[in-house]
């Protein structure tokens, strides 16, 4: 947020960077406006985010980057405000073209390979332990859950998300531990199965049991909604190899040509987790990121997403990601 003294008010900016001393910001230093359309930006939308920026004055730089590009009159628009353009492109180009610092040749993907393991549960069973542990019962995937209000719960609204959920969560825990790390070493993951298949290792009995009162998730149990306090999971772990393929992206200067940054993008094996390396074009220094979705973020991707198909039988596999990459 950046301080609008003419609406005076604070206004969302995308991306800012501050400066800051002792731990407190003391002026923004850099404001991004970030788009994604289909069209290049027209000289309305350009014209509008560059009066939103220029009415902050406590910027020193401002700039608009877009994925699809800018008509014509857009740029000599932005130049006439002073706003800086970027475009946000594959990165294609070799690597000493346009990071010379890093000193290697070849593009990003062949100098930075990629390996992305993925730990899974199969044949897993649920074993769920409630605040009343005298209390028989059964729960089926499309079983509504509820809040300790007795409203919907609103992360989780019935037992097969609740479900799939624990299951992430799980593996997000287990794949740091010596234990599966030992076997992604002893047995590393081929790179290819015979008939297409996924490459994966082999398969190891495991339980893990997950304390989960504080999720605060109550299921209706005959007459009376109980809350679900402790969830263990029995079956078998193995590692899987993640066939998709990382994004490589630069952002580049419209005019100049000249790079701001570099970026190459893993998706994790939970949903809205991603790792990123950063690279400078002036520098050797490459900078990782680890990047997880905020919930709110995650629910507006939700709602633009087709529902393919029914999640009410079935649970998918469940994984959570050791991710490498390597210098060549």
């Amino acid at each position: 947020m950046v301080n609008d003294p003419v609406a005076e008010k604070d206004r969302d900016v995308d991306v800012t960077v501050t400066i800051g001393e002792s731990g407190s910001p003391t002026h923004a230093f850099m404001a991004y406006e970030v788009k994604h359309e289909k069209a290049p930006l027209d000289l309305v939308k350009i014209e509008q985010l560059c009066l939103k920026l220029n009415d902050m004055p406590s910027l020193t730089h401002r700039a608009i980057v877009s994925t699809s590009g800018f008509s014509a009159p857009a740029k000599k628009k932005a130049a006439h405000h002073g706003i800086e353009l970027y475009e946000f492109r594959a990165w294609t180009r070799p690597l000493e073209e346009q990071f010379p610092a890093l000193a290697m040749k070849g593009t990003i993907e062949q100098c930075f390979p990629t390996r992305n393991a993925l730990l899974c549960w199969k044949w897993f069973q649920f074993q769920l332990e409630l605040e009343d542990p005298g209390v028989g019962f059964s729960i089926n995937p499309s079983d509504q859950l509820f809040d300790a209000e007795g409203r919907q719960h609103g992360k989780y609204s019935d037992f097969s998300a609740y479900a799939s959920a624990l299951l992430l969560r799980s593996t997000d825990i287990l794949y740091r531990s010596e234990a599966a790390q030992s076997v992604l070493l002893r047995f590393p993951i081929p790179f290819s199965m015979p008939d297409g298949a996924i490459p994966s290792g082999p398969e190891w009995p495991h339980t893990h049991t997950l304390e989960v009162a504080k999720d605060d998730v109550f299921a209706m149990i005959g007459q009376r909604r109980l809350q679900i306090v402790r969830f263990t999971i029995g079956g078998f772990l193995y590692w899987e190899r993640d066939m998709r393929r990382p994004q490589h992206h630069v952002i580049q200067h419209v005019d100049t040509g000249e790079v701001f940054a570099g970026a190459l993008v893993c998706q994790g094996g939970i949903e809205g987790q991603m790792t990123a390396l950063v690279f400078s074009p002036d520098s050797r220094e490459i900078g990782i990121q680890l990047v997880r979705l905020a919930e709110k973020h995650l629910n507006s991707i939700r709602r633009l997403q087709m529902q393919l198909q029914s999640s009410s039988e079935r649970f998918p596999p469940a994984a959570a990601h050791s991710f490498t990459a390597s210098s060549s």
